[in-house]
């Protein structure tokens, strides 16, 4: 189940969707707003692509974007103004431009990976986060997987709903949450992004991991086995792929609720091990 909860929340990042579109793209743009003013066709700099960065915000796309998918007045205020700050920060902006430079140099970035590093770098930061902020972006989760329709949840949970897809659906999900919810939602996912910018991914020992694991195993064992459907709740599990999307949907939210289940130290290992990449 930890492909479900990446996909979900590499998803998150709504507010971005338009501008991650655009991220292969920079060094070609940069290079001729550069080659424009100057008349010649420079290199593309680290800080071209930062300043690019910073204005993608402001051509109105995200905005229109954000308000065909549901969003309006107060929160459609607060996801955009969310959108320049994520692109206007500098150790983001900073992540993104040395992933996309390495693209272009021939690094090991693969090109999907790059159109999504807008969402990949909170992924990263999630388990740097305390308790309090990876536990209330789980139940973020938890309302965003149940509140899509069953298909579409179904086919996020089995992995087969396109990324795209997946940002839109995700996004109308979103769009209803309360302002103070999308508020501190918005707090704890740039909060996530940088700590994903500048530590990188979390990371457990082999020990620590296999206990996590363990952990959410006999939870999720024991809340399954206090169902009347029990039973066909972990066939689900065990033939993810083959599922429907009602039992696949299914299975994808029993599973967030047995692990939001635990507390303080364990809930604090399981989420953390969730979050790796």
């Amino acid at each position: 189940m930890q492909q479900v909860t990446t996909k979900i929340f590499a998803a998150m990042l709504w507010t971005l969707a338009s501008a991650a579109s655009l991220v292969t793209a920079m060094p070609h743009m940069a290079l001729a707003q550069s080659g424009a003013q100057s008349g010649a066709q420079p290199e593309v700099s680290r800080a071209d692509l930062i300043r690019l960065l910073g204005r993608l915000h402001q051509d109105g796309e995200v905005r229109a974007d954000l308000s065909a998918l549901g969003f309006a007045g107060e929160k459609l205020d607060l996801a955009t103004q969310h959108a320049a700050d994520m692109l206007r920060d500098p150790v983001i902006a900073g992540y993104i431009a040395d992933r996309v430079l390495a693209v272009r140099d021939g690094g090991r970035v693969p090109i999907a990976r790059a159109q999504g590093l807008l969402w990949s770098v909170i992924d990263q930061g999630l388990g740097h986060l305390p308790l309090r902020d990876l536990r209330y972006y789980y139940l973020v989760e938890q309302t965003v997987l149940g509140g899509m329709p069953v298909p579409v949840c179904g086919r996020a949970v089995s992995g087969k709903l396109a990324p795209d897809r997946m940002a839109e659906e995700t996004a109308r999900v979103a769009a209803r949450l309360n302002v103070e919810g999308l508020r501190n939602y918005y707090r704890i996912q740039l909060h996530a992004a940088q700590l994903g910018a500048s530590r990188g991914p979390a990371r457990m020992t082999q020990e620590r991991a296999a206990r996590a694991e363990a952990m959410i195993f006999d939870v999720l064992t024991r809340y399954i086995a206090a169902r009347p459907d029990g039973a066909a709740v972990m066939s689900s599990f065990a033939n993810l792929d083959k599922a429907s999307n009602r039992d696949a949907c299914l299975a994808g939210r029993v599973f967030l609720e047995a692990v939001l289940t635990l507390e303080g130290r364990d809930l604090n290992e399981a989420l953390i091990q969730l979050s790796t990449p």
